[in-house]
């Protein structure tokens, strides 16, 4: 009897595990994984338990042409990324939060950790290139 359930679970353990999202080759995919895999998809932050959620394939649609939650950034206009306009998208005004106009909720990313100058450099040529899914729109050297 012992053997069977150490031969059930040893067959659970060998499973493949499922796959992770991989962005496309492109500048959104180097936001993807460059900023938000390791300043804001964290455990407790956007990782799901926070919106908009940064994590998978539903990544690019939850905040490209998506409205925010804030309401000061609601009444303001803006949305989470509002493609060619990186005054009213949020996402970038959170990003420089100590220089926007738009000081709604806090800076991101929190706890203490930093996107530096030229991500932030590289967002803002994505955004104003259109934020597209696809192709390499922003200096890739700013974030590689």
């Amino acid at each position: 009897m012992l053997f069977v359930f150490s031969s059930i679970f040893t067959a659970c353990d060998s499973e493949e595990p499922t796959p992770t999202y991989t962005p496309p080759d492109s500048s959104f995919g180097l936001v993807y994984t460059k900023i938000f895999q390791q300043s804001c998809a964290l455990s407790n932050c956007h990782d799901g338990t926070t919106s908009p959620n940064l994590t998978g394939e539903t990544t690019y649609n939850a905040i490209v042409n998506a409205d925010v939650k804030n309401v000061q950034a609601i009444a303001a206009g803006l949305q989470l990324i509002r493609p060619n306009d990186v005054d009213s998208s949020f996402l970038y005004q959170k990003l420089i939060y100590d220089t926007s106009n738009f000081k709604f909720g806090s800076k991101m990313p929190v706890g203490g950790l930093v996107v530096s100058d030229d991500a932030i450099l590289f967002v803002k040529e994505w955004i104003e290139a259109g934020a597209p899914l696809t192709g390499h729109v922003a200096d890739r050297t700013l974030i590689e």
